[in-house]
């Protein structure tokens, strides 16, 4: 009769409940060779929200400092309603003096990997302890999300000081003072090894023009997500392309709606242009308007050099049924029939606007007939709703 089950099968029985709660505490009160792998799911992911659920966790951590060496994910958020009344993000004096703490909780995490801020009005690291700034340097992803900086010398020494970072995601970032002027006790660095990079439309495309290209002649981002509605944002992210080249795999882009709609003055801008990233296999293109400035989107495409593309996709709002034509469906069409493009599925996605003149079944008939090459070749993929 077997005394003592091995340690694996221990493990691996705790690791079933790793989304229960409930057991995963009991199992961690059974006994001391359960609590390694029962804290490991429980203090793994760690979501704070608000001074009282931060203060309990820095007590936790304080009575138990063990539990540090579990959490990997840490989650650091405002409750709204408390944003809300103190007028957020329009009031400086909405600085929560809880969230100055932040940097000296992760320099107690050791193997924290991923930060999370969301919905705060983060305040700056120039206080910060020379542990706190190295703290940040483990990390290898980084969300902010409807994060409010009152300067962005403070966003430049939060990305600075997370010098590591391979993921890094903006939602909704803001800031007050535009002076882009690092603090004086950070230093300039080479960029993050990035990997992924996403960017919201509300997020200024000063982030990237500032901190990122400056010291980047190269970057190593694989998955490229930008949601810039500003025409201004065009030759930052011609920039950011470039400098991505060969490396990048993933695109998705909105673009500018507000680009003229005439060949003479598409011809005067600067376009976007994805002329050296020779090795994407996935493009996305949303965000365009029939009819409307899309006149760039052929342009576009006609400098794609990607022979391993697997799948193009292009999403937009038509307002009408008689409009659809105004696409230039047929220089999609003769790009698409270029050899090197023979493997590629390629996805079109029509919202038509709600009217009761519009009729998806006469849209699509009309957007087959306009690409007689990529419906020969057997890869087109059309929704119409």
């Amino acid at each position: 009769m077997v005394r003592k089950l091995p340690q694996e099968l221990v493990d691996q029985a705790i690791d079933h409940l790793w989304n229960d709660r409930d057991s995963l505490s009991a199992c961690s009160l059974a006994c001391q060779a359960w609590l390694p792998s029962a804290r490991t799911h429980l203090f793994r992911d760690q979501r704070l929200t608000g001074a009282k659920d931060c203060a309990r966790f820095e007590a936790l951590l304080e009575s138990a400092p063990a539990i540090a060496h579990y959490v990997q994910k840490l989650s650091i958020s405002e409750p709204m309603s408390t944003a809300y009344a103190q007028n957020w993000p329009m009031s400086t004096a909405y600085a929560q003096n809880w969230v100055n703490r932040v940097p000296a909780l992760v320099a107690q995490l050791h193997r924290l990997t991923t930060l999370e801020l969301v919905g705060l009005h983060y305040v700056s690291l120039q206080k910060s302890s020379p542990e706190a700034l190295e703290a940040l340097s483990r990390l290898t992803g980084l969300v902010l999300a409807d994060v409010y900086f009152d300067s962005f010398a403070d966003v430049h020494a939060l990305l600075s000081a997370a010098c590591n970072v391979r993921e890094l995601c903006f939602y909704r970032v803001s800031w007050v003072n535009p002076s882009c002027a690092p603090y004086g006790s950070l230093p300039l660095k080479a960029p993050p090894p990035l990997r992924r990079l996403v960017i919201d439309s509300w997020a200024s495309s000063e982030m990237v023009r500032e901190w990122l290209l400056p010291s980047a002649e190269h970057l190593d981002v694989r998955t490229l997500m930008i949601r810039w509605r500003e025409r201004e944002s065009i030759n930052t992210l011609n920039g950011l392309l470039r400098a991505c080249g060969p490396a990048l795999e993933r695109v998705y882009m909105e673009l500018p709606t507000t680009m003229e709609a005439h060949v003479g003055a598409i011809e005067s801008q600067e376009l976007p242009s994805l002329y050296h990233n020779v090795n994407l296999r996935a493009l996305e293109i949303d965000g365009l308007v029939v009819p409307g400035c899309v006149a760039w989107t052929s342009a576009l495409l006609a400098e794609l050099r990607a022979p391993h593309l697997e799948t193009l996709s292009v999403s937009m709002l038509v307002l009408n049924t008689s409009s659809v034509s105004s696409f230039d469906w047929a220089t999609l069409d003769s790009i698409l029939s270029r050899p090197i493009f023979a493997h590629t599925t390629f996805n079109v996605n029509i919202n038509l606007a709600l009217h009761s003149s519009n009729n998806p079944r006469v849209v699509k008939e009309a957007v087959l007939g306009l690409l007689p090459g990529v419906v020969e070749r057997g890869k087109l993929c059309l929704r119409c709703t």
